[in-house]
């Protein structure tokens, strides 16, 4: 019989609105899970039984009751430690905001509970989710479920482990230069980052405020698309520059009857992608591309001009505006950060006047660059790390083996998911598959600005062709 905490929110939200499955069941079976797996995970730093039991006794009644608010009413869901909750902890894996609880819910949370979803708790992120490999918090690492030896990717990790092993349906993340997809791919679940201001960044501890965008960690996109549906929509309070302002988006009703790539061309780039990638990924990578084919996908190759210089410049955006960020607390609580930590912020505040003007200017060429380059394609594809989880604790300067090379793992990690923070444009990480090391590749679907809905049908279309490996721990 299925594991009912391994089952999806789609399936599960069908069966709660028929009566044929209880809140209260999947919550106590989500419990079981982070019962079990947490204490060698480290995947939640908060937990509170107390309070998810008694939502889903609420939640059941309302349901039985003839009110039902929709699919995620009555599941339960994870949040990374970066999102305000209530009189919640509120920590960002931080010395800093060890104690911080905030009197208000941010917009998210505040739309995940009008919608009627069960919080079991908070996840371990990289402290103020600055790192890729979420090894720097006041937690502790956490772990990859797929070898407890190896990173689990950040800073989302908390959220990506809790969806790949039945510690929650779902899990909001935040994505700055990666950190939703980089964590899916690596740990096996989905990622998605969508266009930049289509949910709200009110409420979020901020990290690099033209670059943040709050995301989803799931067991299969149409679940992603589900949660999106919940929580998009204008928000007046949204600080992001970007902000939009729209109706909620039908996402999972646009996109959920899809079943092939017919009429889809993807393009795979010729440049940068490949440079550094492993081989083993690499292989792994062209076998989800031909499953793409044999959807109906015409495959194409495509350059995209620009890209060598992406990780400079989207360095120096996103560390000086993280410094920026942090003025009230860092140089004079230096201290108190976790010591990576505290060395990323001091680059931030050598970055110069001109070199975070000349980021902009850079950021302004590639948007224009990327619409250019997917002029006659629905979506680009491209691994997305260009390496598997490495090994837990290596230490600056994090030195691993790619493609023959050496080369630094924290800069690999974000290698190839740094592009879409820049354009602001969707991208999604589904399982590609397993490397001979029996470690997940992330497929990374990427799109135009504002086409988030065509990213997600070529998604679910994949999806529904490959059944996703899940760890043996399970």
């Amino acid at each position: 019989m299925k594991d009912v905490a391994m089952m999806s929110i789609e399936e599960v939200s069908e069966l709660i609105r028929r009566g044929e499955l209880s809140p209260v069941e999947l919550t106590k079976a989500c419990l079981r899970h982070i019962e079990k797996l947490n204490p060698g995970l480290n995947a939640y730093v908060y937990i509170d039984k107390e309070s998810a039991i008694n939502y889903a006794v609420a939640a059941e009644k309302e349901i039985t009751s003839g009110n039902y608010r929709g699919r995620l009413h009555g599941v339960p869901v994870a949040l990374k430690d970066l999102y305000y909750t209530k009189g919640i902890s509120t920590t960002a894996g931080s010395e800093i905001l060890r104690d911080f609880r905030p009197d208000y819910d941010g917009t998210i949370v505040e739309r995940l509970k009008g919608a009627g979803m069960i919080m079991l708790g908070k996840t371990n992120t990289t402290e103020f989710a600055f790192d890729p490999t979420n090894e720097e918090s006041i937690f502790g690492s956490a772990k990859n479920p797929w070898n407890t030896s190896k990173i689990s990717g950040g800073s989302s990790g908390g959220s990506a482990i809790a969806v790949a092993v039945g510690m929650a349906y779902g899990a909001m993340g935040t994505d700055t230069g990666g950190s939703v997809r980089i964590p899916a791919a690596m740990c096996g679940a989905v990622g998605f980052k969508p266009t930049v201001g289509l949910l709200s960044t009110f409420g979020i501890v901020p990290l690099s405020f033209t670059l943040d965008h709050p995301g989803t960690l799931t067991r299969s996109v149409a679940d992603a698309a589900i949660i999106i549906d919940a929580i998009s929509g204008t928000d007046e309070r949204d600080p992001c520059p970007f902000a939009k302002k729209c109706e909620g988006t039908r996402f999972y009703e646009e996109s959920s009857s899809v079943s092939d790539l017919k009429g889809k061309v993807l393009g795979i780039p010729k440049n940068f992608f490949f440079d550094k990638t492993d081989f083993e990924v690499e292989r792994v990578f062209y076998e989800a591309v031909e499953r793409c084919r044999a959807l109906g996908a015409e495959i194409r190759e495509v350059y995209i001009p620009g890209l060598d210089s992406l990780p400079e410049m989207s360095t120096n955006l996103m560390f000086a505006e993280a410094a920026w960020n942090h003025r009230e607390w860092y140089p004079a609580r230096e201290s108190e950060y976790q010591k990576a930590v505290a060395a990323r912020l001091e680059k931030g505040c050598r970055v110069k006047a001109t070199e975070y003007i000349g980021a902009l200017r850079y950021r302004d060429e590639l948007i224009k660059e990327w619409e250019k380059a997917l002029c006659g394609f629905d979506s680009l594809l491209a691994p997305t790390c260009p390496i598997e989880a490495y090994d837990l604790g290596l230490g600056e300067p994090w030195s691993i083996t790619t493609r023959g090379k050496t080369e630094q793992g924290k800069v690999m990690a974000t290698y190839h998911t740094r592009l879409s923070n820049m354009t602001g444009t969707p991208a999604l990480s589904v399982p590609a598959g397993l490397t001979k090391n029996n470690l997940p590749v992330g497929l990374m679907i990427m799109g135009k600005r504002n086409d988030d809905c065509n990213v997600l049908k070529i998604g679910m279309a994949y999806e529904k062709s490959y059944e996703y490996p899940k760890p043996r721990l399970i």
